[in-house]
């Protein structure tokens, strides 16, 4: 599987990834949650999901990513446990 590209700011997150996937679909998730990995709040947040691309609009939505990554392929989101 090859490594999700982003760029990224306080209210909006853009993710492609070109490993095969393709997704269609959004998502709204209306709960303020916490990402202990960073320590950062993020949501409410909408991802927009087309194709090879996914583009999220919210607080920190960047940061939405932690569980999704431990547990499936679904978006990216940045990595707590390397730093970045």
């Amino acid at each position: 599987m090859s490594r999700w590209n982003m760029k990224y700011g306080k209210w909006w997150a853009i993710q492609w990834s070109f490993d095969g996937w393709v997704s269609f679909g959004v998502h709204l998730d209306f709960r303020v949650r916490y990402n202990e990995s960073v320590s950062r709040f993020y949501g409410p947040y909408v991802d927009i999901h087309f194709l090879w691309f996914i583009l999220s609009l919210g607080v920190n939505p960047i940061y939405a990513g932690e569980l999704d990554l431990k547990t499936s392929v679904s978006r990216g989101g940045i990595n707590g446990d390397s730093r970045n």
